[in-house]
Parts: C-alpha cells; structure tokens; sequence
C-alpha cells in the first residue's frame, strides 16, 4: 500500500513538472517579443520599412495611370555636384594704381578730366606746381656747379666735398619724390628747373576715380587719380561652409549675368578666405576672369557655379524625394499597385539627382510623381483612416 502510495505521487508531481515547463515555454517567446517591441528603433535595424508615422499604400492598379504615378527605377550614375552663389565683380587689387605726390603743391593743368576714361601707361593725368620742388631744383643746379669748381688747396678740396655731398642729398630727394629719371638727367643736362611736373598714368586702365580740378591744392599722400587695369576682374562670392571642403585653389568656375543672357564666362577660384562670418556660415571666394572684352564691370552682378565631380554613384531622381524637414522619405513600388514608404539618406546632388548613401538599392523602383498623395494617405492608414479609393480594389 505504501508502494502504490509513493508511486502515484510519483506520477502527479512528474505531471505538475511537465505543465509549469509548458506554461514557462509559451511565456518566453511571448516576454521576448514584447521586450524587442519596447526597444527603440533606428533606420539602420528598420531598413526597408515604413518610419514611424507612415504605412504602405495599395492602390488599384487599373487607378494608377487615373493618379498620374510615374516610376523610375534606381540605377548608378555619374554625378557633378554643383555649388551656385551670388558675386558681384569686383577691380583686381594686384591691377590698381593710385597716383599721388610726395610734395605739396597746386594742380596747374587737367589732361584727364572725367572717370571711365581709357589712358594709356604714360599718358599725361595733370601738372602740378610747387614752390618746393622749384626750390629743390635750384639748389641741385648751385650743388651741382659747386662740386666741379675749380679752386686749389685744402679749402677748394673741402669745398668741392661738401658741393658733392649736397648734391647727392638734393638728388636723394628728387627721387624720394618719384620725380622721374629723365627729368633729372634734364636738370643735369640744361641746369634749368622745370616750373611745374607731369604726372603720369603708371599703367593702362580705365580711370576709376578722379579727386582732382585745376586750381586745387595737393598735399603729400592725397589721392588724386586711380586707375585700374580691367583686362582682368575679380569675381567675389559667398560659399556656405558645409560646400568649403570640395573648393580648392584654381578650380574651374562659370559666371552667368542678366546683362548677357546666354552668354557664360570661365574663371577659377583665386583665393579661399580663412575666417568664417558667424552670423552667416559663409567664407568669402575670390575668382579671376579674364576681361580682354570689358564686358564685366566692377559692381555688376552674376551667378557663380562651380562643377564638382563625386564620381559614379547610386542615384535617386530628384523629384523622388519627400523632404519632412526632419527627414527624407522615397516610396518604392514592390509590386504593381503596392507602395511602400522608405527613409534614405542622401549625399551631394547635381544634375537633377541626389547621392544615395542608405535606404535604396540598384533597381529598386521610386515614385517620381504623385508621391506626395500617398505621403498624405500613407499618413492617414497609419492613424486607422485611409482614401477608400486607393486602398480598396475596384469592383
């Protein structure tokens, strides 16, 4: 009796055993599943799938010419980025000259009497008198005769010393004034001062500021005349600073006007500022044109583009693209009729195509029109509503 006793416990705690691991067994799966269902999502473990917010579209497929989608499929190709900014032209720095005198005077005689004139490298500007340099002359003429006199002994050696050292030091004078070597070889030559002197344009230009009349009195680093050689400009732009690392140092670079609609004009990149504006994140390029036709003047404006090359590549048709402001979302056609809705990351654009970084495949089909009905829709069956017309078979 004792035996049947332990043998039929035997057999009911053996059973109880097998119904716990069972009940155990079912709870698992089920406590695995909600806590992969309580874990945050990313676009990297979502990949392929609708983002949050957004469910797959069906729509019938005799409909799908009735709403107009279009399709493209996904292929590589060969993409130039392009960066566009605003420049205005600007008169090369390296080609301006000012003119100026080192001396005071009085503007006697015009040659040049308006801006935008053309002058040539020599051409007359103005003649200036000044009561300095006629005194200057005139003791160069004294010291020069002095230091060829002819007197002996100690007294005329000291003498024709003290001649020379004043003649070099009037002489030092005259070209600290950038009075020119002919006219000084005249003084030596004719020992007659020149009542006034002639400035006159340093290079060929246009005249681009004129601070001068006759009469008027000059001082010593008055700028009078500047001229500027405009057979080459420079173009200056604002790049943004995400497009600062695919500029370099002489790219080549178009420039477009309204004032010569069709026309396009080729330069490079000249200079790249070091310093960011923090209050616009933009860096300061300087291009150079070459302006042998004086069409571009300083102060016009243009449109500067610059053509970078990013290689063969993965590339989504530009109208594909639904941008949220947070993100970027494709829809793709899996079969005729069914539209999935797809987050992708995307890299530089130009040519009307973006660089696919993640989220698509080669072949993969995109919708290229309407997309943004079954953004509105894909939205609306992820809140439970949804168009009937899109998301029910017609009968």
């Amino acid at each position: 009796m004792r035996l049947y006793d332990a043998i039929k416990g035997a057999i009911v705690a053996f059973f109880v055993a097998i119904t716990v691991i069972s009940c155990q067994s079912e709870q698992k799966p089920q406590e695995q599943k909600s806590e992969q269902n309580d874990k945050p999502t990313s676009m990297s473990n979502m990949e392929g799938m609708p983002p949050p917010g957004y469910a797959e579209v069906k729509i019938d497929p005799q409909r799908i010419q009735l709403f107009g989608v279009r399709t493209e499929k996904i292929i590589s190709r060969e993409i130039n980025k392009s960066i566009r900014a605003v420049g205005i032209v600007a008169a090369d720095e390296r080609r301006v000259a000012n003119v100026q005198t080192k001396f005071s005077g009085w503007i006697v005689d015009l040659y040049v009497n308006f801006t935008n004139q053309t002058v040539n490298q020599g051409e007359p500007l103005f003649s200036v008198y000044s009561p300095a340099l006629l005194a200057t002359q005139e003791e160069y003429i004294i010291a020069k005769k002095g230091s060829k006199n002819q007197l002996k002994g100690t007294f005329g050696e000291e003498y024709s010393r003290t001649n020379q050292k004043l003649l070099e030091s009037v002489r030092q004078r005259l070209e600290l004034w950038d009075i020119p070597q002919e006219e000084i070889d005249r003084l030596d030559r004719q020992a007659i001062p020149m009542k006034t002197l002639t400035l006159r344009s340093p290079i060929n230009g246009i005249v681009l500021q004129k601070n001068a009349f006759a009469g008027m009195n000059v001082e010593p680093g008055m700028n009078i005349f500047t001229v500027a050689d405009l057979s080459h400009v420079w173009v200056l732009a604002d790049i943004f600073e995400q497009d600062i690392a695919s500029i370099r140092i002489g790219q080549q670079a178009t420039l477009t006007m309204n004032a010569y609609p069709g026309r396009t004009f080729e330069g490079q990149v000249d200079f790249i500022n070091y310093v960011l504006d923090q209050t616009t994140r933009t860096t300061k390029l300087r291009f150079d044109f070459n302006n042998m036709e004086m069409l571009l003047k300083p102060g016009m404006y243009g449109v500067i583009e610059l053509t970078i090359p990013i290689g063969f590549v993965l590339a989504l048709p530009e109208a594909a693209v639904i941008d949220t402001g947070t993100k970027k979302i494709v829809f793709i056609e899996k079969t005729p009729g069914f539209y999935r809705p797809i987050e992708v990351q995307l890299g530089a654009k130009g040519g009307g195509y973006y660089q696919v970084l993640k989220g698509l495949n080669e072949n993969d089909l995109v919708v290229t029109s309407s997309q943004f009905l079954m953004d509105s829709e894909s939205r609306i069956q992820a809140t439970g509503g949804g168009m009937q017309g899109m998301e029910m078979e017609q009968k």
